[in-house]
Parts: structure tokens; C-alpha cells; sequence
């Protein structure tokens, strides 16, 4: 068990890549907060762990909400002390070209992917700082490296995730604190099927012609699923990635190597 009784704080569990990760985090042993604004889903996440259920605590949060997120991680500190990992993980997709983009989706983008991590970190930072040890792992993603059709909204805040994640790990080096980001490529999520199915319709084409677009982005040829993603958020986490800050783990299935 590789995080047993480590405290680690996750945002964004109610599916996908936070799920996985939910359920792989708690098999591990890991004292473990979940949180998501999507309170059925998170409940669906709960009901889904089988291992570890007993050390894990859920509950509703809005990221965007800069009180109620420091609340969250205040009475975290409080009951134990300590925070060892936090991951940032909450994000949206909306897609489209920039002329037709709605503000409203751009202003949602930024204030969950973008201010939402910063204010997850807020919350926490000064927690790491005292206690001069812990890793705090974001979600960046492929397309905080590349550019992407109808993405170039999306694009602009995972860009924005990975300066603020290179920068914080300069800020935190000092008190013993790693810093680092995990950029998936296309992951079967709902997310990304909602992603799919928008970008079709927009195209008129069909969920399949996108689909297979995305997954010769890569080499490998196929979609990846949250598990994998999961596995990398692990590594970052424990002592094997004790070497590690400032670094963006990209499992993106060799998308960026073209």
C-alpha cells in the first residue's frame, strides 16, 4: 500500500479520471477526501470503492467557491494535523470556434479549471508551508502542449495550469514540498464523450469520425482509460517520485511525440 494512512485531498471525483483515481487511492490505504460539485456522482464514487471504504470521507464542493474550499481544508488540517497530497482535479470542457464561443463557457472554463485549481492550492499552501513536507499533483492536460480544434478556449487554461504548476513548485521547493501535473491525452471519460459528441455535432459528423480523430492523435491507436491516468496521479504521490517537481507527466498515449 503505497499512500497507507497518507491524508490526501481530491477534487473532481464524481467520474472519470477522479474516480479512478477515488477508487485506486483508497485500495492503496489512503486517509482519503473526496469532493466534487456533482453530489450524485461523488455518492456513485463512494458506493464504487470497495477497499479502504472506511477511511474515506465525501463531500459537496464547489471549487469555484473560494470560502467554502478553504473551509473544506481547514477542518481537514484540523482533524489530522496534515495534509500529504492534494490533487487538483476538478476541470470542464466546453468546445467551439473562438468568433461563436459563449462567454459564459469561457468564464466556466476559467473559474473551474483554471481559478479553481489555484484556489484548491490557495486553501492549502500555507497548511504545506508549516508542516515543510507533502506533493500537491494538478490535471493539466495534452492540450496545455498542443493546439486542438475547437479547443482553443479549453486550451488557454490547461496552458494556464501548467505555468502556475511549474511556478508554484519554485515557490514550495523551499519548505519540502514537490509540485507536479499530469497531462492525459484522450481518456474515456464522460467528459470527453460529452466533449466528442458536441465537436460532432457542430461538425456534423458522426461520435465515431471524432472519436477515431482523437485517437490517431496518438500512436498507440486507442483511447485511454481513467485507471491508467490513475496509476500516473499514484506515482506522483509516493517516495518513487521523491526526485520529482515541477515536472508535467504526460500519458497522453505518444500524442505529443509526433
Amino acid at each position: 500500500m503505497r499512500v497507507k494512512d497518507k491524508v490526501v485531498v481530491l477534487t473532481g471525483a464524481a467520474s472519470g479520471i477522479g474516480r479512478a483515481t477515488a477508487i485506486l487511492f483508497a485500495k492503496e490505504g489512503a486517509i482519503l477526501y473526496i469532493s466534487d460539485i456533482d453530489e450524485e456522482g461523488l455518492k456513485q464514487t463512494y458506493d464504487l470503492i470497495e477497499d479502504g471504504k472506511n477511511k474515506v470521507s465525501f463531500t459537496k464542493l464547489d471549487v469555484t467557491n473560494l470560502a467554502d474550499v478553504k473551509k473544506a481544508i481547514d477542518d481537514i488540517y484540523e482533524k489530522h494535523g496534515r495534509i500529504d497530497v492534494l490533487i487538483a482535479n476538478a476541470g470542464v470542457v466546453r468546445v467551439g470556434q473562438v468568433e461563436d464561443f459563449p462567454e459564459e463557457d469561457y468564464d466556466l472554463l476559467i473559474n473551474v479549471n483554471l481559478k479553481g485549481t489555484f484556489f484548491t492550492c490557495k486553501a492549502a499552501v500555507p497548511y504545506f508551508k508549516k508542516q515543510r513536507f507533502g506533493t500537491i499533483i494538478t490535471l493539466a492536460s495534452v492540450a496545455a502542449h498542443i493546439g486542438q480544434n475547437n479547443h482553443a478556449n479549453y486550451c488557454s487554461t490547461k496552458a494556464g495550469v501548467l505555468g502556475f504548476t511549474k511556478a508554484l513548485a519554485l515557490d514550495m521547493a523551499p519548505y519540502g514540498v514537490r509540485v507536479n501535473s499530469v497531462s492525459p491525452g484522450a481518456t474515456d471519460t464522460p467528459m470527453l464523450r460529452s466533449d466528442v459528441t458536441k465537436e460532432a455535432k457542430q461538425r456534423g459528423i458522426s461520435f465515431e469520425e471524432v472519436r477515431k480523430e482523437f485517437e490517431e492523435q496518438g500512436v498507440m491507436g486507442r483511447w485511454a482509460e481513467p485507471e491508467e491516468i490513475a496509476t500516473g496521479i499514484l506515482f506522483l504521490a509516493t517516495d518513487d517520485a521523491s526526485y520529482m517537481t515541477g515536472a508535467d507527466l504526460r500519458l497522453d498515449g505518444g500524442w505529443t511525440t509526433r
